[in-house]
């Protein structure tokens, strides 16, 4: 079996791409960079350049496939360069697995990416093309990796704007695996599902078990999503990523991120990574400057 990925080179795209080499399928990655692929991606990895939003491009690319991971970024025009994927598939016997995000705001009024991936998935679930639409929740390498650790190296602060509430981050691993199963198999198709982590966890217990697992002091800094926004924008990030941010945050902060699936399990057959066994693979550093202190 060959499976087309798009959307290979970012946060998630490699897990799955490792976790299709794992299960033996052939994989075939469709790219704007073929050489950060090259760089990322495990030997054996078919690496076709292609101008993604190309309807002949991707139709080139995706024929023969036994299904399409459709996965891209974080942008302003997702919503119509998906679209355009999707409708270049029409025609080709080709499953479409589609990641989008946190499930309780896939819906008209949530988030602007959120809305972006309700409008995609409605399209895909009308289109009566063979699909999968998989909703992560927060991803572990991103508000924790990316977000949250830099600001703990930097200030020994982790920057709290969500309160009490907790989120159920969920591993990129996880969804990797989940995706390759649902790429390589049938079981799932026509389903929406849930991707989560095993519980969810308030910033204040982060805190704790970064300053445990460290040896350094972590303490927790009361923001607001307005304070994100503000943030944002004075880097000069876009104004709608900057209100989505706020919005995404808003979100958080009444607790519409702590449910809890069981699909990651239902799906792989483990259960998912819990943020100590990520912490625990990513505090190196941390835990260097706390013993030279």
């Amino acid at each position: 079996m060959t499976v087309a990925v798009i959307g290979a080179t970012g946060t998630v795209g490699p897990c799955v791409v490792s976790s299709l080499h794992a299960r033996g399928a052939d994989v075939r990655v469709l790219t704007r960079d073929a050489d950060r692929a090259k760089s990322m991606l495990p030997p054996g990895t078919e690496i076709r350049p292609v101008e993604i939003g190309d309807h002949d491009e991707v139709v080139a690319g995706c024929t023969g496939m036994a299904s399409v991971l459709l996965l891209t970024s974080h942008a302003h025009d997702m919503t119509d360069l998906q679209l355009r994927i999707i409708r270049a598939l029409r025609r080709l016997d080709v499953k479409i697995v589609k990641i989008s995000g946190t499930s309780s705001a896939i819906n008209p009024d949530g988030p602007y990416t959120l809305r972006q991936h309700w409008e995609v998935e409605t399209v895909l679930r009308a289109s009566g093309q063979p699909h999968v639409n998989l909703r992560p929740n927060a991803f572990m390498q991103t508000l924790i990796g990316q977000i949250m650790l830099p600001a703990v190296r930097a200030t020994g602060t982790v920057p709290n704007a969500i309160a009490g509430a907790g989120i159920s981050f969920v591993d990129a691993r996880d969804i990797g695996d989940s995706a390759a199963v649902t790429l390589t198999t049938d079981t799932w198709d026509g389903q929406t599902l849930v991707l989560t982590g095993p519980r969810p966890v308030t910033y204040a217990e982060l805190a704790a078990i970064i300053g445990r697992q460290s040896g350094r002091p972590v303490e927790l800094k009361e923001i607001t999503p307005a304070d994100v926004r503000a943030m944002m924008t004075a880097r000069g990030t876009p104004q709608w990523e900057a209100e989505h941010f706020e919005e995404m945050y808003e979100m958080f902060r009444r607790g519409e991120s702590e449910f809890v699936s069981d699909d990651v399990e239902r799906i792989t057959g483990h259960q998912p990574r819990d943020v100590e066994a990520y912490l625990g693979e990513t505090l190196g550093d941390l835990s260097d400057q706390a013993a030279r202190s």
